[in-house]
């Protein structure tokens, strides 16, 4: 399968990972949709507490401070890719959105 996709070089990097560190035994796309998917919940909840009047997050609110922007990017990737890692060939039956929850929860707040 050849995707064509065109991306920073950081973007590139991370499409890269998600293809690499999957179960080769599965489709590429379902590979993909995998880190999109772990990658959205990231951005979301960075987001939930970005947006607060004081946000309840120290590593959100540190990497803002002393990165900025482009920090709260980086960091939703890191994330991303640890939790793709630490549950790499895991099948998921319906626990996904508490699995990444409690993540998020353990390293956000």
């Amino acid at each position: 399968m050849k995707i064509l996709f065109q991306g920073s070089n950081e973007q590139i990097k991370n499409l890269e990972f998600a293809l690499k560190n999957s179960d080769n035994s599965l489709p590429t796309e379902i590979c993909f949709n995998s880190w999109v998917e772990t990658y959205f919940e990231v951005v979301s909840q960075i987001t939930y507490y970005w947006r607060q009047d004081k946000c309840e997050s120290p590593l959100v609110l540190d990497r803002y401070e002393s990165q900025g922007t482009g920090g709260l990017y980086e960091l939703a990737e890191e994330l991303t890719n640890e939790f793709q890692l630490m549950n790499e060939g895991r099948e998921w039956d319906g626990e996904f959105f508490d699995e990444i929850n409690e993540f998020l929860e353990k390293k956000l707040v």
